[in-house]
C-alpha cells in the first residue's frame, strides 16, 4: 500500500509541468511530437513524456568580426549582430540540429555574399542599405529555422591592412586639399578687400 501510494504521488508529480511566462514547451510522448505548451500548468502523461523548454525572449547573436571581400577585391572586416525570437520551437528543436549555430553560419554566409555586391567605397557609404538587404535576406532564412528575425545591425565596416592605410591617406589628402582651397580663398578675399580699401 505504501509503495502504491508513493508510485501514485510520483505519477502525479511527473504529470504536472509548469511553463514559465518567458518559455515555450515542446511536448513529446513516446518520442513523438504532441504539441507546444504555453505558459502555465500542464498535465502530461507520466513516465513516457518529455518536455523541452525554449526561451522565447529576444536573443542576440553576435557574429563577431567577419572578414569579407568586396566586388573590387578589397578585404574588409564587418562586425554585425542578429536579434531574434524562437517562435516555433518544434521546428527549431526537432527539424534543425543546433539552430543557433545554424543561424550564425547562415548570417555569416549572407554577409559575405552581400559584400561581394559592393565595391569598398559603396559598402562603407551605403551601410544602411547593406543592413536593410541583410535584414531582408535573414527573415525568410529565420522562418525556415522556426525563428523570427527582429533586427539586424552592421556595427562596423573596417578595411584591412594596406587598403585601410590607402583610404586614410586619401582622406588626409582630401582634407589637405580642402584646407589649401580655404587658405587660397582667404588670401584672394583679403587682396580684394585691400584693393577696395585703396580706392
Amino acid at each position: 500500500a505504501l509503495l502504491g501510494g508513493m508510485l501514485l504521488i510520483w505519477a502525479l508529480a511527473s504529470s504536472m509541468i509548469i511553463i514559465q511566462h518567458y518559455e515555450i514547451g515542446v511536448y513529446m510522448r513516446l518520442g513523438k511530437y504532441v504539441k507546444n505548451l504555453g505558459p502555465g500548468l500542464h498535465f502530461i502523461t507520466p513516465f513516457v513524456s518529455k518536455v523541452y523548454r525554449t526561451d522565447k525572449r529576444m536573443q542576440t547573436l553576435d557574429l563577431g568580426r567577419q572578414e569579407v571581400m568586396t566586388s573590387d577585391l578589397s578585404p574588409t572586416i564587418i562586425e554585425a549582430i542578429v536579434q531574434y525570437n524562437v517562435d516555433r520551437p518544434d521546428k527549431s528543436l526537432l527539424e534543425v540540429e543546433k539552430y543557433r549555430s545554424t543561424l550564425n553560419h547562415i548570417s555569416q554566409t549572407t554577409l559575405r555574399k552581400l559584400a561581394l555586391e559592393y565595391d569598398l567605397e559603396s559598402l562603407i557609404k551605403q551601410q544602411g542599405k547593406v543592413n536593410s538587404q541583410f535584414m531582408k535576406s535573414m527573415v525568410p532564412e529565420g522562418e525556415k529555422l522556426g525563428i523570427s528575425v527582429i533586427r539586424t545591425e552592421i556595427k562596423e565596416i573596417d578595411p584591412v591592412g594596406p587598403v585601410k592605410a590607402a583610404i586614410e591617406d586619401k582622406i588626409a589628402a582630401e582634407k589637405d586639399r580642402q584646407a589649401m582651397i580655404l587658405r587660397a580663398d582667404g588670401k584672394k578675399r583679403a587682396l580684394i578687400m585691400e584693393k577696395e580699401g585703396r580706392r
